[in-house]
C-alpha cells in the first residue's frame, strides 16, 4: 500500500523523511495516493488535497507567523492532505521553522521534508496512481471471489432481513442492523420485541460509544458490532433481558462478517454495473457518431482503448437467458483490449467493438481470443464487420449483424462480413457520384446536426424506430424527429420524403451504403447518372440474379410470396390477404427464405433492401422512385 513510510523508506532518490521521530512513529502508515507541489501559501482552493501529500518550499513558509502557520496547518488538515513536506537544500540542517513545527504538532498534520530533486518527484504520482489501482483491483478480485461462494439468499435483495432475522431467533434476542450516520434502523428483528430493548439499542448504535464488549444499560444486556471500518458503516447491535451466553459474540461477529461481505459484494456489483454502464453510453455515442465524446467517456475506465483509427465490430447471438454467462466470460477473456457491451435493443445480442490495437492474427488479440471463446460457447453465433474507421462503428455493426445470419449455417458459427454480396460496391465511380448528390442538401448542413441526423438516419434504415432509439439510448419520439427532419431536408419540390415507403427507404439505403463505403471510388465520374442506369450495369444484374436464384430453385414458389410482401409494402398481413393464405404461413415463408438468402427478414431491413433492389433489377418491378 502506498503510505508516508513507503516514500520516505522505500523512494530515497525523493528525499522524503519525517521531521522527527514522533511523527514518523504517528503517520508511518498514512495512506498517501498522490503529491502536489506548490509555490504559493495558502494553497489554492481548487486543488484537491485529499490523501494527497503537499510539497512546499521551506523558504516560502519561513518567515510565517504562528497564526499564519496555524491557519496553513489547519486548511491541509480540513482538506484531508496526507501531510506537509518542506523542500530544503541538501545539508541545510533543521530548517523547518518552529511556527510550522508547532502548528503540525498541534494539529496533528504529518510534516516531513525533502531534499529531493523536483525532477525525482515527477513520476511519484503514476507510481502512487498504480499502487492504488492495484490494490483496488485486488480487493474487487476478492471481493468477487468471496461473493461467488456465499449461500445463494445472500444475493437476494433482502439478504440483510435474513441474516439479522436468522441471528435473532439463534440468540432469542432482538437485533437490528443500525445506521447512525442518518440514524436509521435499517433492520430488525423480532418486531414485536420489548420497547425497552429497541429503544436501548437504538441509543447505543447511534452513540459515539465505539465499545465492542457487552455491556448492560438500564437493566438491558446490548452489544454494539460495526460492519465495517467506515466511518458511516452501521452496526449490528443485539439487546435482551439475560447476559449473553457464550457463543453468542462469535454468532454476531459471522453475521457482521457476512454482512460486511454481503455489502461490499453488492458494492461490486454496483460498480461492475457502473463501468458497463459507462461502455454501453461510449458505444451509444460511437453508434450516434459521437466519436470525440465517446473517446472522453472511457478515457477514465479503460485509458487508450478508443485511441485508434480502425474498428471491427463483431455481434454474438444466444439464448436470451444465458447472455449474462456469456458476457463474464468474454470480459473474463477480452476485458480491457476491447469494448464490450449488452446490445440495448436485443437480449440475445452481446457487441464487441475491436480497435485492432495489434494484428487480428496474434494469438493474444480479441480476433482469436473471441474465437477461442465462441469454442466453449454453445448454441451461439457470432458475425463480424469489415474493418471501418472508428467514426463509422453504425455500418460496422449492421454489417456484423448481417454476417450473423449466415453465421448460423457455417460449421464453427462464426462469418467475417466481406461485402462480396452486397450490391454497392458493384456499382462504379458513377454511383458515388449519384449518391453524393442524393445525399448533398444533408451533407451541406453544420457538423454537428450533420453528424446528428445522418448517424440517426442510417440506424433506422436498417431497424426501426423503437430498436434504433434503444441502440442509441435516446428516446424513440427523438427517433422520429430527427427522420423526419432528414425527410424534410432531402424532400423533393418543397415535399419530405414519405420514409414509409420501403421502395423509397431502400433507395436510401442504397445511396447512404454508397457514402459511407468504407472504401472510396477511384475517383468522380463524369455526367449526373440516373439510378436506373446505374442499376442496369452487368455486375448489379448479376447481383440480384444470384441472389435471387435459390428462390427460383425452390418447388415452394417462394418468389410470388416475396413479391407479394414487398408490394405489400412490407405488411405480412396484407400479403397473405393478397395471396390467399394466413399471415402464419406467410411468416413461414419468410424465414424459409431468410435460409435460402441469407438474408434477415424478419428483425433488420437490411435484408428486406437486397430484395426490393434484386426484384427491382431483374423485372422492373417494384419500381424505385428517383432520387436528386
Amino acid at each position: 500500500m502506498s503510505t508516508l513510510g513507503y516514500l520516505t523508506d522505500e523512494r530515497p532518490n525523493v528525499g522524503l523523511k519525517f521531521a522527527d521521530a514522533a511523527h514518523r512513529a504517528a503517520h508511518h502508515n498514512r495512506a498517501v495516493s498522490g503529491t502536489h507541489r506548490v509555490a504559493v501559501i495558502p494553497v489554492a482552493d481548487a486543488l484537491d488535497l485529499a490523501d494527497c501529500l503537499v510539497i512546499v518550499e521551506a523558504a516560502a513558509v519561513s518567515a510565517a507567523s504562528t497564526v499564519q502557520a496555524d491557519r496553513l496547518v489547519r486548511d491541509l488538515a480540513q482538506r484531508q492532505a496526507a501531510g506537509l513536506a518542506l523542500a530544503v537544500d541538501a545539508g541545510a540542517g533543521d530548517a523547518i521553522p518552529p511556527t510550522i513545527r508547532q502548528a503540525a504538532h498541534r494539529v496533528g498534520v504529518p510534516l516531513l521534508v525533502t531534499q529531493g530533486d523536483p525532477a525525482a518527484w515527477a513520476g511519484i504520482d503514476r507510481v502512487l496512481a498504480g499502487i492504488w489501482h492495484r490494490r483496488a483491483q485486488q480487493q474487487l478480485n476478492r471481493v468477487t471471489a468471496y461473493f461467488e461462494h456465499l449461500p445463494g439468499e445472500l444475493r437476494q435483495a433482502d439478504f440483510k432481513q435474513v441474516l439479522v432475522e436468522g441471528l435473532a431467533e439463534s440468540l432469542d434476542r432482538y437485533v437490528g442492523l443500525m445506521s447512525p450516520a442518518d440514524r436509521n434502523v435499517c433492520v430488525e428483528s423480532p418486531e414485536d420485541a420489548p420497547a425497552q430493548q429497541r429503544s436501548v439499542a437504538q441509543h447505543l448504535a447511534f452513540s459515539t460509544d465505539t465499545a465492542r464488549d457487552p455491556q448492560v444499560r438500564q437493566g438491558v444486556h446490548v452489544v454494539k458490532l460495526p460492519v465495517s471500518s467506515m466511518e458511516t458503516a452501521p452496526y449490528l447491535v443485539a439487546a435482551g433481558a439475560s447476559p449473553f451466553a457464550p457463543e453468542t459474540l462469535p454468532l454476531a461477529e459471522v453475521t457482521v462478517k457476512l454482512l460486511a461481505m454481503a455489502h461490499d459484494a453488492q458494492r461490486a456489483r454496483e460498480l461492475r454495473e457502473s463501468a458497463r454502464g459507462v461502455r454501453l453510453g461510449a458505444f451509444q455515442m460511437l453508434m450516434g457518431g459521437q466519436t470525440l465524446l465517446a473517446q472522453r467517456a472511457l478515457a477514465a475506465l479503460e485509458p487508450g482503448l478508443l485511441q485508434t483509427s480502425r474498428i471491427r465490430v463483431y455481434v454474438i447471438a444466444g439464448p436470451p437467458e444465458q447472455r449474462e454467462d456469456a458476457v463474464s466470460l468474454l470480459e473474463a477473456h477480452i476485458g480491457g483490449k476491447a469494448l464490450l457491451v449488452r446490445c440495448p435493443a436485443r437480449g440475445d445480442h452481446v457487441i464487441i467493438v475491436d480497435p485492432l490495437h495489434g494484428g487480428e492474427d496474434a494469438p493474444g488479440s480479441v480476433a482469436q481470443t473471441l474465437r477461442r471463446t465462441m469454442a466453449v460457447l454453445p448454441g451461439r453465433s457470432m458475425g463480424g464487420s469489415r474493418p471501418y474507421p472508428l467514426g463509422a462503428v453504425a455500418e460496422a455493426y449492421g454489417e456484423a449483424a448481417n454476417a450473423l445470419l449466415s453465421a448460423r449455417y457455417h460449421r464453427d458459427r462464426i462469418d467475417l462480413f466481406d461485402g462480396s454480396s452486397q450490391l454497392a460496391p458493384l456499382l462504379g465511380d458513377a454511383a458515388h457520384v449519384w449518391a453524393e448528390r442524393v445525399l448533398a442538401p444533408l451533407l451541406g448542413l453544420p457538423l454537428v446536426v450533420r453528424e446528428e441526423l445522418t448517424s440517426t438516419l442510417r440506424i433506422t434504415m436498417e431497424f426501426s424506430h423503437a430498436r434504433t432509439a434503444r441502440i442509441l439510448g435516446a428516446h424513440r419520439n427523438t427517433v422520429s424527429a430527427r427522420v423526419a427532419r432528414c425527410a424534410e431536408v432531402l424532400g423533393q419540390d418543397g415535399a419530405p420524403l414519405h420514409l414509409k415507403d420501403a421502395r423509397l427507404r431502400t433507395v436510401l439505403h442504397l445511396v447512404l451504403s454508397l457514402v459511407y463505403a468504407p472504401v472510396p471510388p477511384a475517383q468522380d465520374a463524369p455526367g449526373s447518372p440516373s439510378l436506373a442506369a446505374i442499376l442496369q450495369c452487368a455486375p448489379a444484374q448479376a447481383w440480384a440474379r444470384g441472389l435471387l436464384q435459390p428462390l427460383h430453385d425452390d418447388e415452394r414458389d417462394l418468389l410470388s410470396t416475396l413479391r407479394a410482401w414487398v408490394g405489400c409494402n412490407l405488411h405480412v398481413e396484407e400479403a397473405a390477404a393478397q395471396l390467399g393464405i394466413g399471415a402464419r404461413a406467410v411468416r413461414l415463408r419468410l424465414r424459409c427464405m431468410e435460409s435460402l438468402l441469407q438474408r434477415d427478414l424478419s428483425s433488420g431491413l437490411a435484408g428486406a433492401h437486397a430484395a426490393i433492389l434484386a426484384l427491382a433489377i431483374t423485372s422492373g418491378d417494384p419500381v424505385l422512385p428517383e432520387l436528386g
